[in-house]
């Protein structure tokens, strides 16, 4: 590639997002997805499309993705709701590259690559789920708050958590970022309280439905799920954190990470490092608090891209071979480890195995789904046990036993 060419790719940001998610469009025609709040998502919709009421999908609720969902699902059905998770997933992409090249980074094409081929990032842009809702429409407030446009990143901010409330790690990420390193990178505390007032009266706001759903307690709030023990969830740490990465993407990463973690060399200078840093340990102890479904580390995989694309270390060779290890990593993975409970593991054994990809263990899945029938009444148990059946088939790409 000569240097005019690279030039062009990377002041052409809409033609590299572009040719990224024309590649998801054919997934949009599997179905709703392999979220096991699948069928929670759709019953929460369908109570306020029906009868006008709000009924949050689980706690504490993320009335934007719901009720945004219910709207596409009722116009367009699943192809829609889809196709919505595409058009974030653009966003999000686009805020990659606008994040990199404006902080000065080298590769804000390869940023983007990145992001777009990790599997389950190509998962969440297809099928419904809060996931790349809530991680675009922070991104696209980071971008935002980037070209000094205040009010749009605290609306921006604001709406990424009423879509997933953990999201506020991400918008606390870059207030940090904002304010931290050389005095020269720092942005003014009037304008980073402008940003974050914003975000938080607009978050409150999104909130406001669970609230008065929980009969104007703040028993939305409520955690169902009690810590195991620091073993329990060390070990659904490990496992799910190798399951996102993937193991051949893993070993490149490994191999060239003191190129992948090069960034952290501009920490002083760059707001953009400091962000993907922030977000990265951040989200990182919530998971490790919370193991759930892999897609929660989301933001994870895009603080990776968004610190390899300001490395100045890492060289266009070894951002290829990552990228084509994510894309194999879509087709084939490997198992570590069986639970002795399935979804309730307090234990498990070693099981090395290999085993199809996650992407590839999705189309499938979607594929099987799509046998079955039209999808049962959203309010009825045969609904929550479709999403619960679907799910339990795409952990099969990283569960063994």
């Amino acid at each position: 590639m000569t240097q005019a060419t690279a030039a062009g790719w990377r002041d052409r940001p809409g033609l590299v997002v572009g040719v990224c998610t024309l590649a998801y469009l054919p997934f949009t025609l599997l179905g709703h997805g392999t979220d096991i709040d699948v069928g929670n998502v759709l019953r929460a919709g369908r109570s306020w499309l029906d009868h006008g009421e709000y009924h949050l999908s689980r706690n504490p609720g993320a009335a934007v993705h719901e009720v945004g969902t219910a709207a596409l699902e009722q116009v367009g059905g699943s192809v829609l709701v889809n196709l919505a998770s595409v058009a974030f997933a653009a966003l999000a992409l686009w805020a990659v590259h606008d994040l990199v090249r404006r902080d000065g980074g080298r590769w804000p094409t390869w940023a983007v690559v990145v992001l777009a081929t990790n599997p389950w990032f190509w998962i969440a842009a297809t099928s419904m789920g809060d996931f790349v809702w809530a991680l675009a429409l922070a991104l696209a407030g980071a971008a935002a708050a980037q070209r000094d446009r205040r009010v749009a990143a605290g609306l921006l901010f604001g709406l990424a958590i009423g879509c997933r409330a953990s999201t506020v790690l991400l918008v606390v990420a870059w207030l940090i970022a904002e304010r931290s390193g050389a005095s020269a990178s720092r942005v003014s505390p009037r304008s980073v309280a402008v940003t974050a007032g914003i975000a938080l009266a607009v978050g409150v706001l999104c909130f406001v439905p669970p609230w008065l759903e929980a009969g104007r307690t703040m028993s939305f709030l409520e955690n169902e799920f009690p810590f195991a023990g620091v073993g329990v969830h060390l070990g659904r740490w490990v496992v799910k954190n190798v399951a996102v990465v993937g193991p051949l993407a893993g070993v490149v990463l490994v191999v060239g990470l003191r190129q992948a973690v090069g960034g952290l060399a501009r920490w002083r200078v760059s707001t953009m490092a400091r962000f993907a840093v922030l977000t990265i340990v951040l989200s990182e102890l919530l998971y490790f608090r919370f193991p759930f479904k892999p897609l929660h580390l989301l933001p994870v995989v895009a603080g990776l891209a968004l610190l390899v694309g300001a490395s100045p270390l890492v060289t266009r060779r070894w951002l290829a071979v990552l990228v084509a290890a994510q894309l194999a990593g879509g087709l084939v993975g490997t198992t570590l480890a069986a639970p002795d409970v399935e979804d309730a593991a307090q234990s498990g054994s070693i099981e090395l195995g290999f085993t199809a990809g996650p992407l590839l263990t999705d189309v499938r899945c979607r594929l099987d789904d799509r046998e079955r029938g039209p999808w049962p009444n959203p309010g009825s148990d045969a609904s929550t046990q479709r999403a619960a059946e679907n799910a339990r088939c795409q952990n099969a790409t990283w569960r063994a036993g």
